[in-house]
């Protein structure tokens, strides 16, 4: 009894601690990139940025259609640009978004409480207060019914309406959603260093553990030498419930912010003034992988199904499945769920940078590792699809992407995945139905499978002579082939088109560049899992292309923070639970 009192406080103490630290490593983020505006005023920075103040000011001064159709003939004169077209417009409908309806009601409610209760109303100087019901009658004059009565229900209460000017906002804007990198971030890495360990697909391993002979070795040779060794350490400390959060893994996310609010790889994309398009994207790209993580979350162990070491998986033994037959279980709904809201995610990274190419093609690649691996689930597939299917149906109403998912050569990797997961999950759902042996099993794969080849053969003969695959990009040619000889003049001018020089690893990620491999090889060592092994494609992939193209070396600021904040954070947390001799846990 004194033991749970105990436990019960010292998660007390560090929950309070953790959202005590995560709330100044935040307020820091914010603040360390407002450097530019403490010392310059309000000014955008650079040629781009101030192009994207200038379609955000056309889009906030003439609505959404208008903007859709603009030809800005002041851009690429005297040729002009069909800007509505040929941008991303997801920062720009993020500053009007934020301008007209959201700051307002914020400030508005943040002051209305400090009147109310004497305490947290304060708001910044340049904010420009109005009446709320003057502004409601100005606005449903003006057409906006919706906004008109969000106004009239402040002036109601005795609200005001405080408006932040465009260009501020748009200053702001990389500051804030800086911060927001930082948290998404921190959850990617909460979510792969915890231990939900009820089944096996979020039990960790290594990543070798169901690769045919080499994991039966790891299994049941270096397991239990693995074992003996942490218990005398003191490192085998275990959660009391099955769904708790631990100290390793709050540790890890404190670990993997802190990281992430300092890197000079994300900061020097996320400074107040500097108005560009990954100082949004980020956000959303981190968002999208913290998700999709999610969506691969272990459930109830009484939805697995328990399988023989006969049964086996594309060639290998199953780690879970909890769907029998044709049934859907809570879990696969959950996973749905999750990968959809992760698609939903990928629709804002779409409509914010033209690397949303990188995010679909990660996340197609883990899930196409996942089966490669023997670790193909139902959650799997009901995630993926998910995702996918939400995704890419939310990408194409972007004007400038259109119909290139499914048609240009560069996001056909994912397409090719998500019809090969279908098969997977049909052949097994039809192996659990019918109670099928390994030999039909097979059969029905290869009948199913060369009937899916021939038709998808048919298809491409057909179309290939037709046009309709896009080439590859020039940018993305540049990651293959030697710089300045990408065949596109513009591309091969561009300086931070180059590979990446020695010491320039060092220099945007500082201390991360020594502790992210330690990290990479301790999650692929001992700590993988369903989630966690994202972690080891994301590295790869990360690292392959920023070594392509400097530019890129952005892309490794999160997983590099991650990574280096797993290490930080694992080590700390067994220290701490090796010297309490059991786990706090937190929920």
């Amino acid at each position: 009894k004194s033991a749970s009192v105990l436990r019960s406080i010292a998660a007390a103490i560090l929950i309070s601690g953790a959202l005590i630290y995560a709330v100044e490593i935040l307020t820091t983020a914010y603040t360390a990139r407002l450097k530019a505006i403490n010392d310059f005023g309000y000014v955008i920075h650079e040629f781009d940025p101030y192009f994207n103040f200038r379609a955000a000011q056309y889009l906030y001064d003439n609505g959404w259609q208008r903007f859709v159709n603009w030809f800005d003939y002041m851009s690429w004169y005297p040729l002009g640009r069909p800007v509505g077209t040929t941008i991303y417009p997801g920062m720009q409908v993020a500053a009007v978004f934020l301008t007209k309806i959201w700051l307002p009601i914020w400030f508005g409610f943040k002051q209305w409480f400090g009147q109310q209760f004497g305490f947290g109303g304060s708001i910044s100087s340049r904010v420009v207060t109005k009446s709320a019901l003057g502004v409601s009658k100005a606005l449903s004059a003006s057409g906006s019914p919706f906004m008109s009565s969000v106004a009239n229900l402040m002036a109601s209460i005795g609200m005001k309406w405080n408006e932040m000017s465009l260009n501020d906002v748009c200053c702001l804007i990389p500051a804030w959603f800086g911060a927001l990198a930082t948290l998404t971030t921190g959850l990617l890495a909460l979510e792969c260093s915890s231990n939900f360990g009820y089944n096996d697909g979020n039990r960790f391993g290594t990543v070798l553990d169901d690769i045919p002979i080499i994991g039966y070795f790891l299994q049941k040779i270096v397991s239990p030498i693995r074992n003996v060794l942490a218990h005398y350490a003191g490192m085998d400390a275990n959660a009391t419930k099955a769904s708790s959060l631990q100290t390793i893994s709050i540790l890890s996310m404190l670990a993997t912010m802190f990281f992430m609010s300092i890197v000079p790889a994300h900061m020097m994309r996320s400074v107040a003034g500097g108005y560009d398009n990954e100082s949004v994207a980020m956000t959303a790209m981190t968002l999208v992988f913290w998700l999709w993580t999610r969506s691969l979350r272990g459930g109830d162990p009484i939805s697995d199904v328990t399988v023989t070491d006969g049964d086996d998986n594309v060639g290998m033994k199953i780690r879970q499945k909890q769907d029998r037959g044709f049934t859907v279980s809570s879990q696969s709904r959950s996973s749905f769920l999750f990968g959809a809201l992760a698609g939903l995610a990928y629709f804002n990274m779409v409509a914010a940078w033209g690397g949303y190419v990188f995010v679909i093609n990660l996340v197609g690649a883990h899930a196409a590792t996942l089966i490669l691996l023997g670790r193909h689930s139902s959650k799997l597939h009901a995630a993926y699809s998910g995702f996918y299917v939400a995704g890419t149906a939310l990408a194409m109403q972007v004007p400038v992407v259109g119909w290139t998912p499914i048609r240009s050569l560069e996001q056909l990797g994912p397409l090719f995945v998500f019809f090969g997961i279908q098969f997977v999950e049909y052949c097994e759902r039809v192996r659990t139905r019918d109670n099928l042996t390994r030999s039909q099993v097979w059969l029905l794969r290869v009948r199913i499978g060369g009937l899916a080849a021939l038709v998808g053969a048919i298809v491409i003969t057909a179309l290939w002579p037709t046009g309709y695959f896009g080439p590859i990009s020039s940018r993305v040619r540049g990651l293959f082939v030697p710089h300045t000889k990408t065949g596109n003049p513009l591309v091969d001018s561009v300086a931070e088109h180059q590979a990446a020089k020695p010491g320039t690893y060092e220099q945007y990620l500082l201390i991360l560049s020594k502790l992210a491999p330690w990290g990479f090889g301790m999650v692929a060592i001992g700590y993988t899992n369903d989630a966690s092994s994202f972690l080891l494609v994301y590295g790869v992939a990360a690292y392959f292309f920023s070594h392509k193209m400097v530019r890129l070396i952005l892309l490794t600021s999160p997983i590099a923070s991650v990574l280096g904040g797993m290490l930080c954070g694992r080590v700390a947390g067994t220290c701490i639970e090796g010297g309490c001799g059991w786990s706090i846990d937190v929920w």
